[in-house]
């Protein structure tokens, strides 16, 4: 059955403040990483191309989470106007009622779905793995692009690098790196030469030819140790963050299904991969989790402005209390495999509750609580009309010119 004249309406009105939403929220969250890594710009001496991949490859991760609230908004937005205008109030009373909203409100939740489930699934695991690749090489490429010759350079946090002269086939000569991060010692490695070289997806700088002088910060003493070859791990150079295999969010799904029992990071945590595992494979049942229990609070006309505004605010803490008891419970499983139970059956305990609520006519919010609540306001506002009054007339006194 296709969609009527009036749900297709709703369904394109819904559809706009939606992506409007969306857009916003991923526009904060890029400024948001677009001014964490601002240092790749100013300290590491990358480029703009470099520094815009960087704040990008992560948002995927992060739109998977956001977009189930972007959907809680951009719906809002759509009830609000349709009944602003009065036109949820017609629909009301030619008999079309929250059925009109229903069909069009789970189309745009299913659709959102699907993108939540995309990203989760396929796209954000990869833009993880691209990023850990990208940054790896970025280390692997920073002496040569950073490093200039005959120059100190602080690379980093307490980390200072110094290199004489460049050599044919990218050998360093006179390598001289002080590390001065920990507050207990202080290390200086002093080198004849060096080369960049990649060991287990990891890069590295070999030295060759040098001493290490180790400095104990109390005791003020110096110890030295010759090397003829020594790897120093360029990961350092970016305050000691390594990127091979950090998180599970970096892991194909698949990966996370069967897991390699001899993976290092598995090892440490297997109860990590597990809980990432369920938390992709649920996120698409938010979306439609919002747009039921939203339909269930406000899917209703309101007579009057204040009655709208305490069911959207129940609505909006509903929703954010049953999505923190699952964020909650994601946590947990880490440790505890039995909470399987709950990331599972709240949210959709939660669907098949609303849908019984739509399918009877019934609200989440009895009418005569909502009743009560507007008496409660209205009385509370009475209290406080006349300090309103009272700060007005200080206010116009103030602002009066003399």
């Amino acid at each position: 059955m296709g969609l009527t004249l009036i749900e297709r309406y709703v369904l394109k009105k819904s559809a706009l403040a939606v992506a409007v939403a969306t857009a916003a929220l991923i526009a904060v969250l890029w400024v948001v990483r677009a001014v964490q890594q601002v240092d790749v710009l100013l300290n590491k001496g990358q480029g703009i191309v470099a520094y815009l991949k960087m704040t990008t490859l992560g948002v995927p991760t992060l739109t998977a989470a956001i977009i189930p609230i972007a959907l809680l908004i951009g719906l809002i937005q759509t009830i609000n106007a349709l009944n602003k205008d009065s036109e949820l109030v017609v629909m009301h009373a030619s008999g079309a009622s929250r059925s009109v909203l229903l069909k069009p409100f789970i189309l745009l939740a299913l659709f959102v779905s699907l993108i939540v489930m995309n990203l989760h699934l396929w796209v954000a695991p990869l833009s993880m793995q691209t990023l850990r690749t990208y940054v790896t090489n970025m280390r692997a490429d920073m002496v040569s692009v950073v490093i200039q010759e005959g120059r100190f350079r602080n690379v980093g946090q307490g980390m200072l690098f110094h290199v004489a002269s460049r050599a044919p086939g990218g050998v360093l000569k006179g390598i001289l790196i002080h590390d001065n991060r920990d507050p207990k010692q202080t290390f200086t490695y002093l080198a004849k030469e060096g080369t960049v070289s990649e060991i287990d997806d990891r890069a590295y700088l070999i030295l060759n030819g040098g001493q290490i002088h180790r400095q104990d910060s109390k005791e003020g003493g110096i110890s030295i140790i010759k090397f003829n070859s020594y790897a120093f791990n360029l990961s350092d150079l970016t305050g000691g963050q390594t990127v091979h295999r950090q998180s599970q969010m970096e892991l194909s799904t698949y990966e996370l299904f069967f897991p390699d029992k001899n993976d290092a990071l598995y090892k440490s945590r297997p109860g990590y991969f597990r809980a990432e595992l369920h938390t992709r494979l649920t996120g698409g049942l938010y979306p439609i989790m919002v747009a039921l229990m939203l339909l269930t609070f406000i899917g209703n006309p309101t007579s009057h402005r204040q009655g709208q505004v305490i069911v959207t605010a129940a609505a909006c803490i509903a929703i954010v209390s049953v999505r923190g008891l699952t964020v909650w419970g994601e946590g947990v499983l880490r440790t505890n495999p039995s909470i399987t139970y709950l990331i599972w059956g709240v949210p959709m305990a939660q669907i098949a509750y609303s849908s019984i609520l739509l399918a009877t006519d019934n609200n989440a919010m009895p009418a005569g609580l909502l009743a009560r609540l507007e008496i409660f306001l209205n009385r509370v506002g009475l209290l406080l009309e006349p300090l309103r009054q009272r700060f007005l007339g200080e206010r116009l006194a103030v602002e009066e010119p003399s």
